[in-house]
């Protein structure tokens, strides 16, 4: 099947406005996506403290340079976290209100997920990692068939024991320099910073996938994942 073809497919499934946006401002990283199943054009870059300013710019921004208009959008994915507490209000504000708008699907998908997406065809057991702020990481273990596990919110000492003995499983995702040297120091597996960190196309094509299956999220209801305290699970799978 060629391209054109897989198009006239996905249309046929999703109707009009067959393109799909996706947003992630779960932490400084900033990342922002399009897709219609079959082409992808994605940005990111440091979002800082500017994300409520900035977001909405860089759509409008990379939508042109795509050809796209808000109307081409027949969904938006956004990550719910766990996360920065402003950056994710700035997200999901943005995605229910463009959902609720222009009458479009809405998806949240947790950002452990989204991390972890780029390493699911790989059949191998990754550590997907998130910074919590105050030296504290979030992670939690993604078995080779691409199960993700309890989410944990921990210091960076009780993370390296935890995971310094697992010395066969892969880290990804957003880990500061100090974090990565100890890691490297014990032998552990580490993804490079610069191929580590999130991608935006990981949520988008996340976010294309349910949006097929039907596993929309109610765009009044959804809220963004925080985590409170050492352990909590993420929600089930109906609910994100």
């Amino acid at each position: 099947m060629n391209n054109q073809d897989q198009r006239d497919s996905i249309n046929a499934t999703v109707g009009p406005g067959h393109w799909l946006l996706a947003i992630d401002t779960s932490s400084e990283q900033l990342g922002i996506a399009m897709t219609d199943g079959v082409d992808i054009t994605e940005l990111s870059l440091p979002g800082g403290r500017q994300q409520t300013t900035s977001l909405l710019p860089l759509i409008d921004f990379l939508g042109a340079r795509a050809g796209l208009h808000q109307s081409d959008f027949g969904a938006v994915a956004v990550a719910t976290g766990p996360g920065s507490f402003t950056g994710l209000r700035v997200g999901l504000s943005l995605a229910k209100g463009m959902a609720l708008a222009q009458q479009s699907a809405v998806i949240g998908i947790p950002t452990l997920d989204v991390v972890a997406r780029p390493y699911r065809s790989t059949r191998q057991a990754v550590v997907a990692t998130l910074p919590a702020g105050r030296s504290r990481i979030v992670w939690c273990r993604v078995s080779d068939a691409g199960v993700l596990g309890p989410a944990v919110n921990c210091g960076l000492d009780e993370f390296l024991d935890e995971i310094g003995c697992l010395p066969d499983q892969l880290i990804v995702g957003e880990l500061s320099a100090a974090a990565e040297a100890l890691l490297l120091e014990r032998g552990v597996r580490v993804e490079t910073r610069l191929l580590g960190g999130r991608r935006a196309a990981a949520l988008a094509e996340l976010g294309f996938e349910r949006w097929q299956l039907g596993q929309i999220s109610d765009a009044e209801s959804l809220e963004p994942i925080y985590l409170h305290g050492k352990q909590t699970s993420l929600p089930p799978r109906s609910q994100r």
